[in-house]
């Protein structure tokens, strides 16, 4: 019996026919959750998937993408769940490092995963939910979601599986890497993860990040089973019927990114107060000191921020009481998963409030990773002098409070001077007429680079020159932006992170320098 396996059993004993996850108009019980991912096991195995083989997923949200994700989990099955907004070259370069001999995929990217078929010769069967062609290719093979979601459980058919769930990262530094945890890391950080927010069977989670990401799956969906709670699972963020849906089905509780609470806000009746609605605590990362305020003094929800990468989850937590005690914008201090420290260069620690590497340690076995899938150098790096080094930069206060400051890739260097891009548009985000802002670098042949800045307006205009004076007024000069771009909104991926890459990509089109203000 595998960990998610016994997990679903004890849920269906103790809460039965309970709604465990609701979508659209469908939902599944706690009974439901077990016997379909059963069944969908049993279908695995007769299809010829054994223990420890890779199995990826290539699926928008839905309910037939939980099945499949947990079906592979009882089976036994590597878990691979891909992004399926990737194509081509990159796609296939995904599904070679995994080794993925079956992959599951709605009707939707079944194209796209045929016209790479030929490059991938381990790719012997796909599983498609929805419709497919008739006269679709004899190889690979291809069989319904419902044939497959229909089979019949054998436990003995399992076998012994070592649980592996790889989670690839977004590739920034370099080809995406296959993080590796197991089964049972990924409970605890579900565990942990309901724990820090005090679920239990009255609260009503929503989630609207992709069941692909760590964030939807391990500190969204199986936090609300271990804590017999319910879980609406959107297919994306909407802000238009963000407050109609929590109304509609009671939610107390989502997960957030910094940019989606500023967009939460933008919607939000400034007379409302705690008793306009039923939400009462999020979780997530990026918030600002003042959306971080607006949404705990003013609407009464309590923010659990973290800090933490696929490699490493809620490495630090930040878990407010009333009192206040650890800052709004602080990541937290160490969590009961990791022990946590800022390095120099060499990997000995900062003192207080200077910045450095942020890296971590495990405090216990199954919460940090096990290593990089078939890249044992990335692996030996990333934990050179007994530390998982994470890559991105912050400080440590006196307290222990964790501070972000930015990627490593996510620094400005300008006449000498390194400028942390988070601490600029910190400081942007906190002009009245700024919903967001986005601040990279431009190449320049006098200064290194320059400090650009895209920027969306809270009410659809705003005042450049007034924003330009707040700046100068709480920047150094060298950190004030060269070059401003507006826009409608930033680009982003499917987990509501700003794409950085786009911006520099567009160069200086469309931006206005800021000496004509």
């Amino acid at each position: 019996m595998t960990t998610t396996h016994d997990i679903l059993q004890s849920s269906s004993a103790r809460y039965g026919s309970k709604t465990a996850v609701a979508f659209e108009s469908d939902a599944l019980s706690y009974d439901d959750l077990l016997a379909e991912a059963e069944g969908f096991a049993g279908g695995l195995s007769a299809i010829g998937v054994k223990s420890n083989d890779p199995v990826a997923s290539l699926m928008d949200n839905s309910l037939n993408a939980i099945r499949a994700w947990l079906g592979v989990a009882v089976h036994g099955a590597m878990d691979v769940p891909i992004n399926p907004q990737y194509r081509g070259d990159l796609l296939a370069y995904l599904l070679s490092d995994s080794g993925a001999g079956v992959v599951i995929c709605d009707d939707t990217y079944l194209s796209d995963l045929l016209e790479i078929s030929e490059r991938l010769p381990n790719l012997r069967t796909i599983v498609v939910s929805g419709s497919f062609p008739i006269d679709a290719p004899a190889r690979p093979r291809i069989i319904s979601f419902d044939v497959v979601r229909g089979g019949i459980f054998a436990d003995s058919s399992v076998g012994q599986s070592d649980e592996r769930v790889i989670l690839y990262t977004s590739g920034t530094t370099g080809p995406s890497k296959g993080v590796i945890h197991t089964q049972s890391s990924c409970l605890t950080l579900a565990q942990y993860n309901a724990k820090c927010l005090n679920y239990g069977q009255d609260d009503r989670l929503l989630n609207f990040f992709p069941l692909y990401h760590q964030n939807a799956r391990y500190t969204g969906v199986l936090p609300a089973i271990v804590s017999g709670s319910t879980i609406r699972v959107q297919r994306k963020f909407s802000s238009s019927t963000f407050w109609r849906l929590v109304a509609d089905e009671g939610i107390t509780a989502f997960n957030y990114l910094g940019s989606v609470l500023r967009l939460v806000l933008n919607v939000t009746p400034q007379e409302w107060g705690p008793d306009s609605h039923t939400l009462r605590k999020a979780f997530g990362a990026g918030a600002t000191p003042s959306v971080w305020v607006e949404c705990e003094e003013r609407l009464g929800i309590r923010l659990v921020e973290t800090y933490g990468l696929s490699e490493a989850p809620m490495a630090t937590v930040n878990i407010r009481t009333e009192s206040g005690d650890i800052p709004a914008g602080s990541a937290g201090n160490a969590s009961d998963l990791f022990e946590v420290a800022v390095l120099d260069k060499d990997d000995n620690p900062v003192p207080a409030n200077v910045i450095g590497e942020i890296a971590m340690r495990p405090k216990r076995a199954d919460a940090l990773m096990q290593g990089y899938l078939n890249k044992d150098g990335s692996t030996v790096s990333a934990f050179r002098n007994l530390w998982f080094h994470s890559g991105d930069r912050g400080r440590l206060s006196e307290e222990g409070y964790l501070f972000f400051e930015a990627r490593d890739k996510d620094s400005i260097r300008r006449r000498g001077e390194n400028i942390s891009a988070w601490e600029v548009e910190s400081i942007l985000d906190k002009h009245p007429d700024v919903a967001e802002s986005a601040v990279y670098g431009l190449p320049s042949e006098e200064a290194d680079e320059e400090v650009a800045a895209a920027l969306v307006w809270k009410h659809g205009e705003g005042d450049i020159a007034g924003l330009l004076a707040f700046a100068r007024a709480n920047l150094p000069a060298y950190a004030v932006p060269v070059w401003l771009r507006v826009l409608n909104d930033l680009p982003r991926t499917s987990t509501e992170k700003v794409q950085k890459a786009e911006l520099k990509k567009a160069g200086r089109s469309g931006c206005v320098p800021s000496a004509d203000y």
